[in-house]
């Protein structure tokens, strides 16, 4: 795993009222949780993923455009989308096929799904870091230099298909963690053309991973890297792969991926890098014991 520290560097500020915050292109520190308490929080996570009631669940299941234009609605941009500096501190760090995971809570689909993290996508790269990294001349990607000479380099699995997004539409959130995978360059063509030929699969909204005519985020993530044998939960009898047992599972080092860096952004600017032991409280957070409603997060609706 990675051994990067984050650290957070005080700027100098104009007002005494200016926020902490992260510098451009800085992310220093390894994430590693080795606090023992810290990793009891972040095993015990993800174990109430069920917190609506069945006949809920059976109306959103028989209304199930209903409830896409419902996860849809955006009730305010991303604090980190409206950041530069911290769509810098993000893009500064990461490497072709790195993936990301995002919370959001200016979106409804942020309060429907549980968990800290629901969303993800990947990396796939400038023009730049795929001819470093032998990945340009991929014929599957041949078809796609325009978009991503464009800027669409995440790709993604949302409403409307797997597609190729712009970093303004990805990073439209609150925070990310950047996980990443060792692979070598035979795998990482593989990967890379594992995930190019989904494209247009349609989005799965009944998350189960047992069907392969339609792809939630987490599944076209398992799809690119079989071998991460991500874990997969049983919700509402469905076959699914939750978000935060992926970042729960690099934390404690049961899915082998290096954790980059977490970077969260809040109302009024302030940008922040958070340590292993500050990711694994977000994540104890939003899994309350007992499922109850987690606390919102900082300056949730600002």
């Amino acid at each position: 795993m990675a051994r990067l520290r984050l650290a957070l560097l005080a700027l100098l500020c104009a007002f005494a009222v200016a926020s902490c915050a992260v510098p451009p292109g800085r992310m220093d520190g390894g994430l590693t949780l080795s606090d023992p308490v810290a990793r009891a929080d972040v095993a015990a996570c993800c174990r109430s993923s069920e917190r609506f009631p069945d006949w809920m669940v059976e109306i959103a299941e028989a209304n199930i455009d209903l409830t896409r234009r419902v996860g849809l609605i955006q009730l305010r941009r991303g604090h980190l989308g409206r950041s530069a500096e911290g769509r810098a501190v993000v893009e500064g760090v990461l490497q072709p096929l790195d993936i990301l995971l995002v919370h959001s809570e200016g979106r409804m689909s942020g309060h429907l799904i549980p968990g800290q993290f629901t969303h993800g996508a990947i990396y796939i790269g400038t023009e730049a870091q795929l001819r470093a990294a032998g990945l340009w001349s991929l014929p599957a990607l041949r078809p796609y230099h325009t978009q991503i000479r464009a800027g669409q380099i995440y790709l993604e699995a949302v409403d409307g298909g797997v597609r190729l997004a712009p970093a303004d539409v990805v990073l439209n959130t609150d925070a990310t963690v950047i996980l990443r995978a060792d692979l070598t360059s035979a795998e990482a063509r593989a990967t890379l053309a594992r995930g190019l030929a989904r494209m247009g699969i349609p989005f799965d909204m009944r998350f189960d991973v047992s069907t392969a005519d339609a792809l939630f985020c987490a599944e076209l993530i398992n799809a690119m890297y079989p071998r991460l044998n991500l874990p997969i939960s049983m919700v509402y009898d469905t076959p699914t792969i939750i978000p935060d047992v992926i970042v729960a599972g690099a934390l404690l080092g049961e899915v082998p991926l290096s954790l980059v860096g977490y970077v969260e952004a809040v109302g009024g600017g302030s940008v922040r890098a958070l340590s292993a032991n500050g990711l694994a409280a977000r994540i104890a957070a939003a899994w309350p014991p007992g499922g109850t409603t987690p606390a919102p997060y900082p300056d949730a609706l600002n």
